[in-house]
C-alpha cells in the first residue's frame, strides 16, 4: 500500500459550527434552566448552590457535544466516499481493495471525523452520568458505602427513581430503552472497549476447533453519522423527560 499522508485538523479554523450543526435534535438553552432546586431553609439553600454547579456541568457538557458533532460533519461533508468500502477483486487484480474510491484527502478527513466521533461518543454518556448525579442530590439519594455496586450514576438513579416518583422513571427508562440509546450505547462500547467501528478489523473468526478469515467488518461514516444524531435525540427526550417532571414537582410544592 503506498505511503498516506494524514493532516491532522486540516482547515478546521475555517470551521463555523452553526453551519454544521443544524441535523443535530439537540436544543441547548442559553445556561442553565434551574431546573434542579431545593425548597426550603438555609441548608436547602445551599444544596440549590452545589445543584446549580451541576446544572452548569452538564450545561458545558451539551454544548461539547453539540461541538464535537459539528466538527465531525465537517470533515464528513468534505467528503469521506465509504459507503463502498471495499471492492472484490480490486482494481489492479487484487482478491480485495479497501476503500477505493478514496483519495489521500479522504483519508485525513476520515482520520479526523473518527476523532471528533470518539471524543462525541465518550462525551456523550458524561451528560447521562451527569444527570445521574444530579438526580441523586435532586432527591437526596443515599449510597451504601460497603456497596461497591452502589455508587452514584445513571442506571441506578433510575432504578432508585422507582421507590420516588415511578412515573418519573419510567419515562427515563423508555428513553434508556430506544433503539437510538442502545445502538449509542453499542457504539460508544465498541469506542472505548472493543474494535474501532471506523477501522477495519482483522477478519479473522476463531472458533473452539475452527477460523476462518474474511474481509472484516466497518461501520461506514454514515452509520456512525446516523448513531450519533440518534444518541442526540435520546439525550434530547431525556432533557424533555427531566423538564416534564421537575416542572411539575416544582410547581406542585
Amino acid at each position: 500500500m503506498p505511503e498516506i499522508n494524514i493532516t491532522p485538523f486540516e482547515d478546521i479554523s475555517e470551521v463555523n459550527l452553526n453551519d454544521y450543526t443544524d441535523e443535530s435534535p439537540l436544543v441547548i438553552p442559553d445556561r442553565p434552566e434551574g431546573l434542579f432546586k431545593k425548597e426550603g431553609n438555609i441548608f436547602e439553600q445551599m444544596r440549590n448552590i452545589d445543584l446549580n454547579h451541576w446544572e452548569s456541568v452538564l450545561h458545558n457538557r451539551l454544548l461539547s457535544i453539540q461541538s464535537n458533532f459539528g466538527y465531525a460533519m465537517f470533515y464528513y461533508y468534505k467528503g469521506i466516499p465509504d459507503d463502498e468500502w471495499y471492492i472484490s477483486p480490486g482494481n489492479e487484480g487484487q482478491s480485495v481493495q479497501f476503500f477505493p474510491h478514496f483519495e489521500e484527502k479522504h483519508y485525513s478527513n476520515l482520520y479526523n471525523f473518527s476523532f471528533f466521533a470518539d471524543t462525541f461518543f465518550l462525551k456523550a454518556f458524561t451528560v447521562f452520568e451527569t444527570i445521574g448525579h444530579l438526580l441523586y442530590k435532586q432527591y437526596e439519594i443515599e449510597v451504601d458505602e460497603s456497596n461497591f455496586l452502589d455508587k452514584v450514576s445513571f442506571n441506578n438513579a433510575l432504578h432508585k427513581m422507582k421507590n420516588i416518583d415511578k412515573s418519573f422513571s419510567d419515562d427515563l427508562f423508555k428513553v434508556k430503552g430506544s433503539d437510538d440509546f442502545k445502538k449509542g450505547v453499542k457504539m460508544r462500547n465498541d469506542i472505548a472497549h472493543n474494535h474501532p467501528p471506523y477501522q477495519v478489523s482483522s477478519g479473522i473468526t476463531l472458533g473452539e476447533k475452527s477460523a476462518s478469515y474474511g474481509v472484516g467488518e466497518y461501520t461506514t461514516s454514515s452509520e456512525i453519522k446516523e448513531t450519533m444524531i440518534g444518541l442526540m435525540r435520546s439525550i434530547q427526550e431525556t432533557m424533555e423527560v427531566l423538564e416534564k417532571h421537575l416542572v411539575s414537582n416544582q410547581v406542585s410544592n
